[in-house]
């Protein structure tokens, strides 16, 4: 395995990437925020559905939101591309964030995504980063699951993050972070 950095430049048209997941479960927020309470009881559980629920975008991997994301591919010994990468390191907040991470479905689940998580951690080390950050939807438990499994939890949540169009109406944003020091 290899670890290559690409540059927008190398890639006129973009690059294009496909995330796509299916899930038979979500995370569904109970809260408490009745009156008789001087603050909140937010608990998300894991809850099965009805169908099995499919996410597909289509997309640029190079987008300006992204800041100066840095952007690596991971290529096999035959020079496959199996998984991707982007991080910024945010100096305002001294974070690094991970825009995006996707390993090819056919690679997944064999220590590829944790390999790109071990070297995006090590490059945060290096910048000084007190934390790796990162957004996921509370309708991809495998992704969560993942991020558990690698040191991050539970920093926040939006409940307003994503239109109906875009999570059928139940996709909240996780916010994930992992501490460095």
């Amino acid at each position: 395995m290899r670890i290559i950095q690409i540059f927008e430049k190398n890639y006129p048209e973009n690059k294009k990437v496909v995330f796509e997941y299916t899930s038979n479960f979500y995370y569904k927020l109970k809260s408490d925020t009745s009156r008789k309470r001087d603050g909140w009881i937010f608990e998300w559980e894991k809850t099965a559905f009805t169908k099995t629920f499919r996410k597909k975008l289509k997309g640029n991997f190079f987008e300006s939101y992204k800041g100066n994301a840095e952007y690596y591919i991971l290529v096999n010994s035959e020079n496959f591309e199996i998984g991707l990468i982007a991080f910024e390191h945010q100096s305002h907040s001294n974070r690094t964030r991970i825009w995006d991470i996707m390993i090819h479905s056919d690679y997944q689940r064999n220590g590829h995504g944790t390999f790109l998580m071990n070297f995006t951690c090590e490059k945060a080390k290096n910048l000084n980063s007190r934390a790796l950050v990162l957004e996921c939807q509370n309708t991809n438990v495998k992704a969560i699951d993942f991020y558990l499994k690698n040191g991050f939890n539970l920093i926040g949540f939006d409940l307003e993050a994503y239109t109906e169009e875009q999570g059928g109406g139940i996709e909240a944003r996780f916010e994930m972070s992992k501490n460095l020091r």
